[in-house]
């Protein structure tokens, strides 16, 4: 590598360092039947209103799972959702509601999971329902979108999904360091995950197979590491396949346990 490269490297590293530092994200509000809820309700606590925003940088972490102070947190309250209707997640870098869902120089995509609340998300219990990554004809990101619409990004409930009390997991995953994985200079992406919890009225009797978090993503793994300042003109979602409503779900062995402790 030449000099003048070299430089020009560690300069643009330094600078997505120092962005880094300043700008994160949290999932700061729900929107459920139109109504915005007060910051926080039906969320996992933050880890307090100094570092709520920081994100989890291991994979194999169990800050992945919804960046909460103990595996273990719960929400103070619980919010009724209608199967097979749309709510809106909202991000803030800030506690103030006016700021920025994110950094725009934080490109990356946007995924929801959900998981049987009696499970607290220990297993292979999180099936994703909602992703959002490039789009090769705008050449936006779901940060974008998120920018776009004032943090908010829809995400729409399986509407077959068994009835009962759930996670949802909320992510979003930054790139601008991802060059490289994690175990190598303790850099690679970034992942802003906060769950919510949930309770579903109405539905059909489905609870998807899902993966563990932590264990879903392959610090190797493809759309984990990846360079944002090489071209491209895709991005490869990680993570298991989307469920939609409907779909042929192979046999869970688990599935007749779930619904006894969601009923």
């Amino acid at each position: 590598m030449k000099a003048g490269s070299s430089l020009g490297f560690w300069l643009a590293l330094l600078v997505a360092f120092a962005v880094s530092v300043n700008a994160h994200t949290h999932l700061r509000d729900l929107i459920i039947g139109g109504k915005t809820l007060d910051r926080g309700q039906c969320i996992r606590p933050y880890i307090d209103d100094t570092t709520y925003s920081y994100p989890a940088k291991d994979p194999n972490d169990i800050f992945m799972r919804c960046r909460t102070p103990y595996a273990n947190s719960t929400a103070k309250t619980m919010c009724d959702v209608q199967a097979g209707s749309t709510i809106k997640v909202e991000w803030h870098e800030l506690i103030d509601p006016t700021s920025r869902g994110i950094n725009p120089s934080h490109m990356g995509p946007c995924v929801a999971y959900m998981a049987p609340l009696s499970s607290n998300g220990d297993g292979k219990v999180w099936f994703k329902i909602y992703e959002n990554g490039y789009d090769p004809k705008t050449k936006k990101w779901c940060i974008d979108t998120v920018n776009d619409n004032n943090g908010t990004l829809p995400i729409t409930i399986p509407s077959d999904l068994l009835k009962g009390s759930y996670l949802l997991r909320t992510e979003i995953i930054a790139l601008h360091l991802a060059y490289v994985p994690f175990d190598k200079i303790k850099t690679g992406a970034e992942y802003y995950s906060n769950c919510a919890e949930l309770n579903i009225v109405g539905g059909g009797n489905v609870v998807p197979p899902g993966v563990a978090f932590p264990g879903a993503y392959d610090i190797n793994g493809k759309g984990i590491v990846f360079n944002i300042t090489a071209p491209f003109d895709s991005y490869p979602i990680p993570g298991p396949p989307l469920y939609k409503a409907g779909a042929v779900i192979k046999p869970c062995t688990t599935r007749k346990r779930r619904r006894r402790e969601l009923a």
